[in-house]
Order: C-alpha cells, then sequence, then structure tokens
C-alpha cells in the first residue's frame, strides 16, 4: 500500500528551510525535541494575538477541533456555502492541507484570507505561507480576491482598553504572495520524493539551521563540533563561520591567522590555544579608578508582550517589574542592598521609580552589566512619568558599564567559551553561577512574573514560590557584579607593583 503525503503548511515550510527536518517530521518525530518553554511562549502569544484579530470580524464561526477531520470538513463547508466568515476552516486539496486564521467573504462570490502573526512586519516566509494557503484553497474552488497578513502595529500605545483595530495592522499582500503561487507546484513536489526516498536527506549545517528561525534539529546536527568551535570567535559572520567548517576547519584553534582579522578574535584563539587568561591590567586599572564610592550595582528585570499589559505603553516593550541594588560604600565594607518586586496588575513603574530614588545616594558610581538597558528602562519609565525626568537626567551621567573591560577584551578566560554575558563571566571569574535556582535567567523571569501576575487561578503557594525566586535570582544579579569586579580588582592590584588600587 503506497502511503499518501498530506503537507500541512507548517510541514511545507519546514521543507522549505531544511530537508532533514522536513523528512524527520514524517518518519522520525520522536528524535524532534519538544518546544522548549520559551517557545512555548511565543506559540502562546500567537494564539492571544489570534483570539484578539477574531474580534474584528463579528459574526465568525470558529471551526473548531484538530482529531475528527470529516467533522471539520464538513462544518467548513456548511460555512463556506452559507458565505459566513470563517475562523480555522479545514481545507485539504491533494497533498494539501491549511487551516486559515480568517476568511471572509465579498459580494462577488471570492474570499478575502487574513493570516494572523504575533510579528511587528511581513517576511519572506510569511508570503511563503499565505502562497502555500492560496495554492490550497483555490484547489477546493475559492476564489481568493486578497490577501493580508495581520500583524502587531508596533507603533501603537495603550490606552484603556486594548484597541484591536489600532493594535493590528493588516498588510496587502495579495501580490506577494501571488507572485510566490506558480512554484508553489514544485515545492511540493519535491517534498514528496523526499518522502518517498524513505531514506533521511544528508545536509550540511549552514543558515537554513538559524534563520528564519532556529532549528529544532540543531544541538543534534551540531555536535560534531568541538566545544571550542569556530563560533567561539564572538560576532563571527556567521556566513564566514559556515565557510570555515565547509573547508573543515571546525575547532577556533585551527583558523588560519589569515582568517583572523579581529584583534579580539586573536585574543580568543590565543588563550584557547595556550589555555591561558588574557589580562591587560593597566586597562582595568584605569576602569577600576573610574568608579566613584560609594559604588551603586543596579539589575532590572522586565516584562514585554505583544498585546501590552500596561497603560502608556507600546507592543514588546520592555517594562521594568522589579530592580536589586547593591551599595558598596568602600572597598572593605560589606554592601548593602535594597529590592523592589512589582505586586498586582498595576502599572509597576511609578512605584519602582520611588522605590529606586529613594535608595539611591546623590553620589557614586552607578554600575550596571550592559547598562545601556537599565538605562533604557529608566528612560522610558520617565517619559511616562515625566516628575521623574530630572532625578534620571541627575544619574545618567553616574553610569558606567561592568561589561566594558570584558566587551573590550581587558580580560578574557577561556572559560567564558567566547561569551561576555553575565552568566559566561561570572561563573568563569568566580567559579560560581545560577545552577540550582528556582528561576536562572532573564527570559523566565518575565515569564513567570507574567504568569502569576495576569494568570488565571493562580494558587497563591506558586505565586508566593514564584515571588521568592524573583527575589533571590535579581539579588544574585548584582551579587554577581560585585563579585566580578572583586576578581577584577584583585587581578589590577596583583599586577601592579607599589601602588594600592
Amino acid at each position: 500500500m503506497v502511503r499518501e503525503f498530506v503537507l500541512s503548511k507548517s510541514r511545507f515550510l519546514d521543507g522549505l528551510k531544511c530537508p532533514k527536518l522536513f523528512w524527520s517530521q514524517f518518519y522520525a518525530k520522536e528524535t524532534i525535541p519538544p518546544p522548549d518553554e520559551a517557545t512555548r511562549a511565543i506559540f502562546a502569544q500567537g494564539n492571544d494575538v489570534t483570539d484578539l484579530a477574531r474580534t474584528l470580524f463579528p459574526g465568525g464561526v470558529l471551526v473548531e477541533g484538530w482529531e475528527d477531520y470529516p467533522a471539520m470538513e464538513s462544518k467548513t463547508r456548511e460555512l463556506v456555502g452559507v458565505r459566513k466568515t470563517i475562523f480555522e476552516g479545514a481545507f485539504r486539496f491533494q497533498n494539501t492541507f491549511a487551516r486559515p486564521d480568517v476568511l471572509t467573504p465579498n459580494k462577488d462570490g471570492s474570499w478575502d484570507l487574513y493570516e494572523v502573526k504575533s510579528s511587528t512586519k511581513v517576511d519572506e516566509t510569511h508570503l511563503q505561507d499565505v502562497a502555500f494557503q492560496r495554492y490550497c484553497y483555490e484547489g477546493c474552488g475559492l476564489r481568493i480576491r486578497r490577501a493580508f497578513l495581520t500583524h502587531i502595529n508596533n507603533a501603537y500605545v495603550r490606552q484603556g482598553e486594548v484597541d484591536p483595530g489600532e493594535l493590528l495592522f493588516s498588510a496587502d499582500i495579495t501580490v506577494g504572495s501571488k507572485d510566490l503561487l506558480p512554484s508553489i507546484p514544485g515545492e511540493i513536489s519535491k517534498m514528496i520524493r523526499i518522502l518517498e526516498e524513505k531514506k533521511c536527506p544528508e545536509c550540511k549545517i549552514g543558515m537554513q539551521c538559524l534563520n528564519p528561525y532556529g532549528c529544532p534539529l540543531q544541538d543534534a546536527c551540531w555536535k560534531f563540533l568541538p566545544e571550542e568551535n569556530v563560533f567561539l570567535l564572538n560576532r563571527i559572520p556567521k556566513k564566514k563561520a559556515f565557510g570555515l567548517i565547509d573547508g573543515n576547519i571546525l575547532d577556533v584553534k585551527d583558523i588560519p591567522s589569515a582568517a583572523i582579522t579581529s584583534p579580539n578574535h586573536r585574543i580568543v584563539q590565543k588563550c584557547h590555544k595556550e589555555n591561558r587568561v588574557h589580562i591587560d591590567a593597566e586597562a582595568i586599572r584605569e576602569f577600576i579608578e573610574s568608579l566613584e564610592f560609594p559604588i551603586h550595582f543596579l539589575d532590572f528585570e522586565s516584562v514585554s508582550y505583544a498585546i501590552p499589559y500596561y497603560d502608556n505603553s507600546h507592543p514588546y516593550q520592555q517594562v521594568a517589574f522589579q530592580f536589586s541594588l547593591h551599595i558598596l560604600p568602600a572597598w572593605d565594607k560589606p554592601a548593602e542592598h535594597y529590592s523592589f518586586l512589582a505586586e498586582g496588575v498595576a502599572d509597576p513603574r511609578p512605584r519602582l521609580l520611588e522605590s529606586l530614588k529613594s535608595c539611591i545616594q546623590n553620589t557614586g558610581t552607578i554600575l550596571a552589566y550592559n547598562m545601556s538597558f537599565e538605562k533604557k528602562r529608566l528612560e522610558e519609565s520617565t517619559d511616562v512619568y515625566p516628575e521623574y525626568k530630572k532625578w534620571f537626567m541627575g544619574l545618567e551621567k553616574r553610569f558606567l558599564d561592568l561589561i566594558d573591560p570584558f566587551r573590550k577584551f581587558d580580560y578574557y578566560d577561556p572559560k567564558q567559551m567566547g561569551s561576555y554575558s553575565i552568566k559566561s563571566v561570572y561563573p568563569a571569574l568566580a567559579g560560581k553561577g545560577y545552577e540550582g535556582l528556582g528561576i536562572g535567567e532573564g527570559g523566565t523571569a518575565s515569564r513567570e512574573f507574567a504568569r502569576i501576575t495576569f494568570g488565571k487561578d493562580v494558587p497563591a503557594e506558586d505565586r508566593a514560590r514564584v515571588r521568592k525566586d524573583l527575589e533571590i535570582y535579581c539579588k544574585l544579579d548584582t551579587q554577581a557584579m560585585i563579585d566580578v569586579l572583586s576578581v577584577l580588582r584583585r587581578t589590577a592590584m596583583t599586577q601592579r607593583k607599589g601602588k594600592r588600587v
């Protein structure tokens, strides 16, 4: 018996991206890892945006279910017959299957197609997605007059209840999707032939692993790379890195010197070749000496979503809901810790600003790790609450960035593995990290705060646990900064004769 292969739009897009991923979806699904927490959150966000988009089409009917295809198809035919707006109808044509986010009838007997995305612009993948759908629906006898990509308007600013008509923008992609239609049958035929082979195709790693989205098979496909591979060269152009790999140059230590033009990349390679730490003692001393007591170590955690949570915020805006602040009065004195963690659904920014203002002293350096993030959150917050603007402007000149000695490669330890993020620098320098924490990175912190704040039916004990985990995590971020700075200072002191830093 010959197996009949049916391609959904997701599988079709997988086929355009990577034949191996496409084949595995049919024959080796168990080898594909389930979506991680961050990916699941993106899916949930997309579902929320789709639900909101449906409110723009009153009277539309949702075709529910996934398992009972005959029932879905029957319901869809019924709605097509009575010319109702359809949400998630079920259409199958030859080897294709698709479910439109929205199909609306026109008086001339045609239909308009709306694909809903939580993105802020149209890209090539969206055009391919809609072209595939048009091929399926038109094959089923529908005449598609216009096609739209309904996406987030990132200029929208929330004021009161979310206005879906303002938050969402429908870009006309009729022409762009139609231009791709002639290529669809050929692409489908190629994919069917891949499946008929029943043998996983060989694929070299390359840009398709990363674009337009990360591949779930990346870890498996990249496992042949040594730990100290060419990607350790921070910010190396991806095409250049894949070119080296194609030339069988896998290890960072084996890259020819002529291929390394960046001084920082030379530092990384030399450190890994010689298994030693690179230290520019003079540059580190200059950084240490630029600090003024009391030194403030500041870190924010923030939350963002496609549909803004708060008034006077826009889609995907990072809104600070938490800070940790350590203040070090002198090298030989202990640091004092202050913190803030928002509670409830009200805008956290005015309470955070007031709390931070009461904690930060009138003098002394404000040290952050990648300070542009903290400064941007303060700038945006004080734009909305201008009574704090003068205070913030007085703080700006006091900011210094602890990432600078690492981003400039004044200090590089091979244990950083090419990275200068605090999550890499801290264990490399201090010998400890974020292991064992209930919350161990910023993305999780953001998602968990959103869940306990805006989620439904969150148990009180769960909320209390998450808040405790958030406090511990954010506090560790600023304690890590203290520990890292201490290592830098000791490094400067040990390599400087006769003068105490």
